[in-house]
């Protein structure tokens, strides 16, 4: 073989026993095999004929399944395994899941990659060649993905696969068409593109791959197949239309690229800083899955690494993944040249409104090609999880990276996503609970879009709250409508207590909505828009919009945003440009994440209620906006680590005020906090309960100092006590402003 495994601390086993043998309840462990307290173990250095106890594991997971009955537990010793856990009609049941967990914390990691342990030989300047047995269709190095083969190049190390003015191609305006590209740069490659595999971001909402039909090397210009692809082009011009090319040995000109060639099996690659790849790790991407489930229940993975691999349940219910860490969940199959729909991490059902009730908890999915997680069903959760670095080809169904359009009554909270290539960062489906989430840097490379996207369909009883969505190129929250005329709208939708900074704007279509206390201020357009019947299926008719603070605020995109009144109920907002003042001037310090009201600020206790619904203030009022002054504690959205994290002021800032308060994102399940404080560092880095830079503790995250001096540097930590146990933060810092 050419492609092998490494014979210590890895399994290989696709458990095809599982596949197809209709295991239920009524299949208990064989009569020769003893449970130790319903307790199953694997070890990688286990056997599967032994029986399965802490002293003689089995070998492999599959191996388990077999034997569990529902409550039963599966400890996986640390190690590395190489498998496809099939469940098939494997049933828990409430209160008794089968459960997957490591044993006693040791590291489980599940890799859907193989060594390639054959010997690579020079094939030109720093490009080397092997041939494997196997096809890959991803690649790494030392634990590193890396790139595929590609003109214009991107990758994930200096950000440029997001920057589509550099990883994308445009073609020449009027010269080119749909069906035929012209670009200066293609003379200077001197390959053939013919066969080549070319990725076009085609109008709003929409990417597609497709092949090149004939190209000739040195030329301007190739011509790429529209069989089966429609008119996704709306109306943007062709000019508009970026693309990149790829699945070309040609196209191999940078370290960090490789390619395959999938006829002759000779992989390429070029590595990173000029190495001999026979001094390197390096193994492919060759399985989709490490779980693989289908009409399932009650089943849950907790604690448990996925490298070059991820799950899929589908029909299942009941099913929890928590605690779990994804590193390159999913990658296309473009380099083998398949541009069918690919493998992605997904819990489905097959009509919108089944049962689901599946839970994603405390997770980390990062870098992969595809979108994050597609859910549907009824009843689901996604909680605290950490998503970035997300589809970088945009090519799987269309504009989206976490997907929950037919999944009712799905709580999305308290997550962190950024660094995303799809227009749509979360899709929304009907009654969702949307909140506590920290939102940003999304749709770097389709047209259009929003970090937020509620559509028609979705907006009734949907919930959108205490979310921050900023830095952005796309829109921060959206209420969406068909643009075409007589369409249906959106209604009975609900957002407030958001705040959206430096997004395109935070915009809302369609009627019987209720927009309050958000904060919207240094976006692009009109900063919070309430649409109106001037533009196409606006209306707003019967919407109230009520205690928003925004720098502009509109009926209309276009500025000046006065020129456009806010239709519906609209009452008791604070608008920066009809004030003709900045917003800053009633925040305390916005630019250093406090949005609390100023003292004696415009906003406070001046406010209106928002009848039949409930939401706490103080003080004789509500405030306007989404925080109130006096407030004991200060809500910060995202996902809370095991320690004490988002500082406020942020870490490293340079212009803090000298009536700055210390706020911080709790940590997880903590109970309390003890605070650490002053100016030297070392001093608050090595502090006891005993030192002098001990500040006390309290439940609460707001802590204020005495009046910080002007020019001078802080130093503050956090120790969160969870469960009895002290948890330390890192040390931050920040410096206070010289002058007003």
């Amino acid at each position: 073989m050419t492609l092998m495994m490494k014979p210590i601390l890895t399994t290989y086993l696709v458990a095809l026993c599982v596949l197809g043998t209709g295991i239920t309840n009524s299949v208990h462990a064989d009569s020769s095999i003893s449970v130790e307290r319903g307790h199953w173990y694997v070890s990688v250095t286990g056997n599967d004929t032994g029986p399965g106890t802490l002293s003689k594991p089995f070998r492999t997971i599959g191996r388990a399944v077999r034997q569990m009955k529902a409550g039963e537990t599966c400890f996986l010793r640390g190690g590395t395994y190489h498998e496809t856990v099939v469940l098939q009609s494997i049933q828990g049941r409430p209160g008794e899941p089968l459960t997957f967990i490591p044993y006693k914390n040791e590291k489980v990691v599940l890799d859907g990659t193989r060594p390639i342990q054959t010997k690579w030989s020079r094939y030109k300047g720093h490009i080397y060649k092997t041939r494997i047995d196997k096809p890959i269709w991803q690649l790494f190095l030392n634990g590193k993905s890396m790139c595929s083969a590609r003109w214009p190049n991107g990758n994930w190390d200096d950000g440029s696969v997001w920057d589509k003015t550099k990883s994308l191609a445009w073609p020449e305006k009027e010269k080119s068409n749909f069906g035929t590209h012209y670009n200066a740069g293609l003379k200077l490659l001197d390959c053939s593109l013919t066969g080549a595999v070319i990725v076009v971001n085609s109008g709003s909402f929409r990417t597609y791959a497709s092949r090149v039909k004939q190209h000739y090397p040195g030329s301007d210009h190739f011509s790429y197949d529209l069989t089966g692809v429609g008119r996704h082009f709306d109306n943007y011009p062709v000019e508009k239309h970026g693309y990149f090319l790829e699945r070309k040995l040609g196209l191999l000109d940078c370290p960090g690229e490789w390619y395959l060639d999938k006829e002759s099996k000779v992989l390429y690659l070029w590595p990173p800083e000029n190495q001999n790849p026979n001094n390197l790790e390096i193994c492919g991407k060759v399985q989709s899955y490490a779980f693989d489930a289908t009409d399932s229940s009650h089943i849950e993975l907790q604690g448990l690494n996925f490298f070059g691999t991820t799950f899929q349940f589908k029909n299942c219910r009941q099913v929890t993944i928590r605690d779990c860490h994804f590193l390159y969940p999913g990658y296309s199959k473009r380099m083998l040249d398949d541009l069918d729909a690919f493998d992605i991490t997904q819990m489905v059902t097959s009509k919108e409104y089944s049962p689901a009730h599946n839970k994603v908890i405390n997770c980390v999915f990062e870098y992969m090609d595809g979108p994050a997680i597609k859910m549907t069903g009824l009843g689901n959760l996604i909680e605290n999880c950490y998503i970035h670095d997300v589809d970088y080809s945009c090519t799987y169904e269309g504009g989206w990276t976490i997907n929950t359009v037919n999944s009712p009554e799905l709580i999305f909270r308290r997550n962190t996503v950024h660094t995303t290539g799809a227009s749509e960062l979360f899709k929304s489906g009907v009654r969702n609970i949307i909140e506590f989430n920290d939102l940003s840097r999304s749709g770097f490379l389709q047209n259009d879009g929003s970090l937020i996207q509620v559509s028609v369909k979705s907006q009734k009883n949907t919930i959108v709250r205490y979310n921050w969505v900023h830095d952005t190129v796309k829109q921060g929250i959206r209420f969406d409508n068909s643009n075409k005329p007589g369409s249906q709208w959106g209604q009975g939708c609900r957002a407030h207590h958001n705040v959206a900074w430096k997004t395109d704007r935070i915009y809302f279509k369609g009627d019987r909505h209720f927009i309050h206390n958000n904060l919207a201020f240094d976006n692009h357009k009109n900063d919070l828009i309430v649409s109106t019947n001037l533009e196409i299926n606006g209306r707003n008719f019967k919407t109230v919009t009520r205690n928003n603070i925004a720098g502009t605020f509109s009926g209309h995109r276009r500025k000046p945003a006065i020129k456009y009144p806010v239709p519906g109920i609209v009452e008791r907002n604070w608008t920066a440009d009809m004030q003709k003042c900045d917003i800053r001037t009633q925040l305390k310090d916005p630019d250093n994440l406090d949005f609390r009201p100023k003292a004696n600020s415009e906003l406070i206790d001046v406010g209106g209620f928002m009848e039949g619904y409930d939401f706490s203030y103080q003080g004789s009022k509500p405030d306007i906006g989404p925080y109130e002054y006096g407030n004991s504690h200060y809500w910060i959205p995202g996902r809370q680590l095991a320690k004490a994290s988002r500082p406020i002021p942020p870490d490293g800032a340079v212009a803090v005020k000298t009536d700055a308060d210390l706020m911080w994102l709790s940590a997880h399940k903590s109970q309390k906090h003890h605070i650490y404080w002053g100016d030297d560092r070392k001093k608050v880095e090595k502090a006891d309960p005993k030192s002098s830079v001990y500040r006390g503790f309290q439940k609460t995250n707001i802590f204020s100092p005495d009046k910080l001096e002007r020019g001078k540097t802080y130093y503050w930590r956090i120790d969160a006590e969870v469960d009895g146990e002290l948890k330390k933060s890192d040390i931050w810092s920040f410096t206070v402003l010289e002058s007003n």
